[in-house]
């Protein structure tokens, strides 16, 4: 006779719904990151030095660099 599984060694539906919306979360912040960075460096009206610096931060904070630059972005192309 074949035994049942305990309750412990099968994943509910809901603990396979949060683990597909983490890792799409994180697939997402992911995409974000890497557009962020390919935006700043391929923003010709920044300085290197400021280029180097956004890519930094996008690097060590990256949600918190992303939203920053996503703020600061609209402002570089009003000031030029």
């Amino acid at each position: 006779m074949s035994e049942e599984p305990s309750s412990g060694e099968i994943m509910e539906l809901w603990q396979w719904v949060l683990a597909l919306l983490g890792g799409a979360f994180v697939v997402f912040i992911l995409g974000a990151i890497i557009w962020g960075i390919f935006d700043v460096i391929g923003n010709a009206r920044l300085d290197p030095a400021v280029r180097i610096g956004w890519v930094l931060v996008m690097v060590f904070v990256p949600i918190f660099g992303i939203v920053a630059w996503l703020y600061a972005k609209p402002k570089l192309y009003r000031s030029f």
